[in-house]
């Protein structure tokens, strides 16, 4: 994948997990339906949820414009995601924890695993490991 898609797919998830993170922070109860979250009693959990969200949103719509020397920052964001996800699943499907409308929890897992392939082949993808061997621009292959 070029710089320029992963670009694309980095603002993509930014704004996407923003929107979600402020949902959470702000605890907006009507909107929590729309994201797929579930009510509780002791809302902090989800507030702490969101504020790490916008943390993580925010990063990845700084290094946005120039993925190529962020590439730490991209695997963060993978790794952080890949967590959730895991999180999400085994509290849905193992612990059997209410959730409201679980497709629509399932779809924005499913958001988050498209971001995570779009980001893990741009930094472990084929032209990935080609640009590795390519010399940088205005250096010499040599001491001297």
């Amino acid at each position: 994948m070029s710089s320029e898609r992963v670009a694309l797919v980095l603002r993509v998830d930014g704004i996407f997990n923003l929107l979600a993170g402020l949902v959470l922070q702000l605890y907006f109860r009507p909107a929590l339906a729309l994201i797929g979250w579930p009510e509780t009693e002791t809302p902090i959990y989800a507030m702490v949820l969101g504020s790490a969200l916008i943390g993580l949103s925010l990063a990845v719509l700084w290094i946005a414009p120039k993925p190529q020397a962020n590439r730490s920052t991209i695997l963060a964001s993978i790794i952080a995601k890949g967590l959730a996800g895991g999180t999400i699943l085994y509290a849905a499907f193992v612990q059997q924890t209410f959730i409201p409308k679980p497709a629509l929890l399932a779809a924005a897992v499913g958001a988050q695993v498209l971001f995570v392939i779009g980001e893990a082949w741009y930094l472990w993808g084929p032209q990935a490991s080609a640009a590795a061997r390519k010399p940088a621009r205005g250096r010499s292959r040599r001491r001297r």
